[in-house]
C-alpha cells in the first residue's frame, strides 16, 4: 500500500477544515460526523517521494509532522494537545482528544487478506484504497474501505496487531538540532565511554600548570597541601551531556556505519596513541582513506568542488578537519555552523539502514534550513532526491517529508511537491491552501512574504523574457517535460534558473543594462524575444551596447520566436509565431480558455459554441489596425469568444490563460477534445524552444567560467611578474601552478588550464631542479599570457555542435 494523504482534526492548530465546511456543496465523507455534527478533518495529500510543507512562523508547520507520526503509529499525543480553541475543548465528555487518519492507495489481494482477519468483515475483496482512523467514538481504531468507488462504514479493528502485515510506514527523523562535533574521543569510538574529550585547551591548561608548579609534586606533603589547586588543573575532565554524546554517536556513525572501520582498529589506536606515534599516524592514514572513498563529498556540496573531509590525531581524541579548494587545512571551529549540520545531515542519510522488518519508511524532518546557506539548502535538496528515488539499487526508496519557511528548499521543477500553510482566524485554525502551484506561488509570497517570495528564487543564469505569462508557460511546460522523461539538458533547471519577466520587450536591454553592465561581476543572461517589430528593435538595441557603446550580450544569447534556431515552430496562427501563446495547438489553446472562463467568466460557454480553428482563425479575427502588428492565436481567441458570447468586454488575460494551458498539458482539464496528436505536436514545438533555450544557457554560463577563469589567471599573472621580472627558480613557477590549480573548479574550460601548466614541467623543464633557474623565462613570460586565454580556447572547442552550425548561425547573428 502506498501513503497518499493524513487526516488530522482537533490537534493543536489543526482544528478542522474550516473553508470545506462552510461550502454549501460540502458532502460529508464517512469519517466526518462527530456527535456534535460534521466536521471535515484537515487533509494533507502526500507525495510518494516528496513533499514539502510551507508556512509562516506559527503556521502549524511542525504539527503536521506530528501529526503524520501520531497518524502512523498511535502514539506521540495526549488529552493537552486537543485544540484549545476548538468548541469542543473542556465542554464535550465524549470530544476529549484529536483525532487521526491515513489513506492508502495501491491496496492489492495480500493487503485484503490482512484487512480482513484485523476486521473479521470477508466481503471486502476487490477494494482499492484504505484508511485507517484513530477517533474519540467507538470504535476508537477503525477502518474505511473503498471499493467500486464507494466507502464503507467504518470497520472496528479488533486485531490491530494483524496491521503489523500491511506494511504501514515507520516514520524516522533526520535529527536537525544534532552537529558534527569538532572532535571525538578515542576511548568513545573504541569502547563507548561516556567521557567528556579533554580538548586541547584543557590539556594545555594541564600541562602549563604541572610545569609552572613543579614544586606542588615534589613530595607526598606537597601534594596533600596542595590538593585543591591540583584538583582545580583537571576541573575540565567531566562526563559528556547528553548533547554531546549525541554528537560523538554521529561521529561514530560516520566512522563506522559510514566509512566501514571496525572499532578494534579503534582499540588498536587507543593503545598506539600511548607508545607507538609512528604506528598510530598509519591508523589514522587508513581512518582518512576510507572516508574519502565512503563520502565523495564534492559530489553533494557544491560549494566546493575539492572540499575533503579528514581526521587528524591530537593525543587522545580524533579531531575533525577539512581541506578546501585553497589546499590549506581548518578545524571545524573555524568553519561555519551550516557545514556542521549540512554534514550531520549527509552523514546521517549515509548512516541510514533500512528496517529489519523490511516495512516502509518515512523521513520527517523539521526546518533543516534553520542553519544551511542558500546553497547549502540546495545540496540538501539532493539528498532528500536520493532518499526518495535513490541511485543506489540496494537502498530502499524512503518516502521523505519536511517542513520549511525557507524559498532556498522548494524545488521549483517539483511544484506539486508543495503543501502551504495558512492559520485562520479564531477557531479556524490551520487549512492546506490548494493550487500552489497552479496559482504560480501565490500563496508562498503569503507564507514568505511579497519581497521574499518575489526576490529569492534566484539561480545561476538569468533567462529573460517579455512578460510573466512567459514566466508561467515556461515554468510550467518545463515540469511538464520532465514527466515525459525529457533529458535534463533538453529542459530547463528551474533551481539553476531564474525566469525575469521584464513587464514589456522595451524593457528588456534595460535590464540586461542593469544585471551586466554596472559591475565587475556579470551574472550569465539569455534574452528570449517575440517575434515582432518590438522584438526585433529591442535585439537592435541588445547589439548596440550600453550607454558607452560596451556590448551587453553577445547576441548568440539572444533568441527570437520563429527565427535562427527556432525558426523550426509551429503554428496554427495565420500570422505565424509572434508570440510564446502562438506555440500552443489550438485545440489545446481552446480547452485552457474554457478552464479560464469556467473560473473567471462563467458566462461565457465555451464548451457550448462548437469553436473550431475554421471559426477562430479567419482573416476578421486576426485583423490589426496596425499593419505592423501582428494578431496571434491568444486574441484571435479572446475575439471569437467575445463575438459567440455577446460579452463586448471579454478579455483572455495572458496570465490566467498560461497558468490554463500548463493545467491542460498536465492532464488536469476534464471534458476537453484534446488528442493526442495535439499533446504531441505542443512537446514538439516546446521541445524545441526549451532545448535552445537550455543549449543557450550553457553557452551563457560557460563564457561566464571563462571570464572568471581568465581574471584570476590575469591577477596571479600579473603579481608574478611584478616579483619575478628579471629572473625566477623553477620553484617559483611550480608555485604559481599550484597557485592557479588551486583556484580552478572541475570545469572542461579549468582543466584545459591545468593541462597547459602541466605541459610546462617537460617545456621548461620546471621538474628538473626545483632550485635552478628558469631556462627560458621570456618563453614562459610568453606562456602565461597565452594561459589567460586557454580557457577561452578550449571553450570554443567544446561549445555543442548545433551552436556551431554555420547555417543556423548566420541567421542568429
Amino acid at each position: 500500500m502506498q501513503l497518499q494523504s493524513i487526516y488530522v482534526r482537533f490537534y493543536r492548530s489543526l482544528n478542522y477544515d474550516f473553508i470545506r465546511s462552510s461550502d454549501g456543496r460540502y458532502e460529508p465523507d464517512p469519517w466526518d460526523p462527530t456527535p456534535r455534527g460534521n466536521y471535515p478533518f484537515v487533509r494533507i495529500k502526500l507525495r510518494p517521494g516528496i513533499t514539502t510543507v510551507v508556512g509562516g512562523n506559527e503556521s502549524g508547520k511542525t504539527q503536521i509532522l506530528r501529526a503524520i507520526s501520531a497518524a502512523l503509529t498511535g502514539a506521540g499525543y495526549e488529552r493537552s494537545d486537543f485544540c484549545r480553541y476548538s468548541r469542543f475543548f473542556g465542554v464535550d465528555p465524549t470530544i476529549t482528544k484529536p483525532e487521526f487518519g491515513a489513506l492508502f492507495t495501491d491496496v492489492n489481494d495480500e493487503d485484503v487478506k490482512v484487512i480482513q482477519g484485523a476486521t473479521e468483515h470477508k466481503s471486502i475483496a476487490g477494494a482499492d484504497q484504505v484508511a485507517i482512523f484513530r477517533m474519540n467514538t467507538t470504535p476508537q481504531h477503525r477502518m474505511y474501505v473503498r471499493k467500486e468507488g464507494k466507502w464503507s462504514e467504518g470497520l472496528h479493528i479488533k486485531t490491530p496487531s494483524a496491521l503489523d502485515k500491511l506494511n504501514i510506514p515507520a516514520p524516522f527523523e533526520i535529527d536537525a538540532d544534532v552537529p558534527l562535533p569538532d572532535s571525538v574521543p578515542i576511548d568513545f569510538l573504541a569502547s563507548g565511554a561516556k567521557k567528556a574529550g579533554i580538548g586541547r585547551d584543557a590539556l594545555r591548561a594541564i600541562l602549563d600548570g604541572v610545569k609552572a608548579n613543579r614544586d606542588w609534586f615534589a613530595s607526598d606533603s606537597q601534594v596533600q597541601a596542595k590538593a585543591k589547586e591540583i584538583s582545580s588543573l583537571f576541573r575540565d575532565t567531566r562526563d559528556a551531556t547528553d548533547d554531546e554524546l549525541k554528537t560523538y554517536k554521529l561521529a561514530h556513525d560516520l566512522l563506522t556505519k559510514v566509512a566501514g572501520l571496525s572499532r578494534a582498529l579503534f582499540v588498536e589506536l587507543q593503545d598506539a596513541v600511548r607508545s607507538k606515534n609512528g604506528y598510530a599516524n598509519s591508523i589514522v592514514d587508513t581512518i582518512n582513506g576510507e572516508l574519502a572513498k565512503a563520502l565523495n563529498f564534492p559530489h553533494w556540496w557544491s560549494q566546493d568542488s575539492q572540499f575533503e573531509l579528514f581526521v587528524s590525531l591530537y593525543e587522545f581524541d580524533l579531531v575533525f578537519m577539512i581541506r578546501d579548494r585553497t589546499g590549506r587545512s581548518y578545524g571545524f571551529d573555524e568553519r561555519s555552523d551550516g557545514l556542521k549540520y549540512f554534514l550531520s545531515y549527509f552523514v546521517q542519510y549515509l548512516a541510514h539502514q533500512p528496517r529489519s522488518d523490511g516495512r516502509p519508511e518515512i523521513l520527517l524532518m523539521d526546518e533543516p534550513d534553520r542553519f544551511l546557506s542558500a546553497s547549502g539548502q540546495q545540496d540538501l535538496l539532493a539528498i532528500f532526491d536520493d532518499f526518495a528515488a535513490p541511485q543506489d539499487p540496494s537502498r530502499r526508496p524512503v518516502q521523505v517529508v519536511y517542513v520549511t519557511h525557507s524559498p532556498f528548499l522548494i524545488d521549483k521543477n517539483e511544484a506539486d511537491r508543495i503543501r502551504v500553510l495558512e492559520k485562520g482566524e479564531y477557531d479556524e485554525g490551520t487549512r492546506v491552501v490548494k493550487s500552489v502551484a497552479a496559482n504560480h506561488y501565490e500563496p508562498l509570497r503569503s507564507a514568505f512574504g511579497s519581497f521574499v517570495a518575489e526576490t529569492t528564487f534566484i539561480g545561476n543564469c538569468n533567462i529573460m523574457v517579455e512578460g510573466p505569462s512567459d514566466q508561467v508557460l515556461i515554468a510550467g511546460v518545463s515540469r511538464w517535460l520532465k514527466t515525459r522523461g525529457v533529458a535534463n539538458r533538453d529542459r530547463l533547471d528551474l533551481n539553476r534558473v531564474t525566469i525575469v519577466p521584464a513587464g514589456g520587450t522595451r524593457h528588456i536591454p534595460y535590464l540586461v543594462y542593469l544585471a551586466r553592465g554596472r559591475d565587475v561581476d556579470k551574472p550569465p543572461v539569455v534574452v528570449l524575444l517575440d517575434n515582432d517589430k518590438d522584438g526585433d528593435e529591442a535585439r537592435l538595441d541588445l547589439a548596440a551596447g550600453g550607454a558607452y557603446g560596451d556590448k551587453l550580450l553577445d547576441p548568440e544569447l539572444v533568441l527570437q520566436l520563429g527565427q535562427g534556431l527556432l525558426d523550426g515552430l509551429t503554428t496554427e496562427s495565420p500570422g505565424g509565431v509572434v508570440g510564446i501563446e502562438d506555440l500552443i495547438p489550438f485545440n489545446i489553446a481552446l480547452a485552457a480558455a474554457e478552464r479560464y472562463c469556467l473560473e473567471f467568466v462563467p458566462a461565457a460557454k465555451v464548451s457550448d459554441y462548437g469553436l473550431s480553428a475554421e471559426d477562430v482563425l479567419t482573416s476578421d479575427h486576426a485583423s490589426s489596425s496596425r499593419p505592423e502588428v501582428s494578431v496571434g492565436l491568444l486574441k484571435c481567441l479572446e475575439r471569437a469568444i467575445a463575438e459567440r458570447s455577446g460579452i463586448a468586454s471579454f478579455h483572455l488575460d495572458k496570465v490566467a490563460f498560461a497558468r490554463a494551458t500548463v493545467d491542460v498539458l498536465a492532464g488536469n482539464a476534464r471534458g476537453s477534445r484534446v488528442s493526442v496528436d495535439d499533446i504531441e505536436a505542443a512537446a514538439r514545438n516546446f521541445g524545441l524552444l526549451l532545448s535552445k533555450i537550455a543549449a543557450k544557457q550553457r553557452v551563457a554560463e560557460r563564457a561566464e567560467t571563462v571570464d572568471r577563469i581568465s581574471s584570476r589567471i590575469n591577477r596571479a599573472k600579473r603579481d608574478f611578474k611584478r616579483t619575478h621580472e628579471n629572473q625566477a627558480r623553477n620553484e617559483d613557477v611550480l608555485d604559481f601552478i599550484e597557485e592557479i590549480s588551486g583556484q580552478l573548479d572541475l570545469s572542461p574550460e579549468a582543466e584545459e588550464v591545468r593541462a597547459e601548466t602541466r605541459r610546462w614541467l617537460t617545456r621548461f623543464g620546471i621538474a628538473e631542479d626545483p632550485r635552478a633557474l628558469v631556462r627560458d623565462l621570456p618563453g614562459l613570460f610568453r606562456a602565461m599570457d597565452g594561459l589567460a586565454y586557454q580557457a577561452t580556447r578550449g571553450a570554443e572547442r567544446n561549445a555543442s555542435p548545433p551552436d556551431d552550425d554555420p547555417g543556423e548561425d548566420s541567421s542568429e547573428r
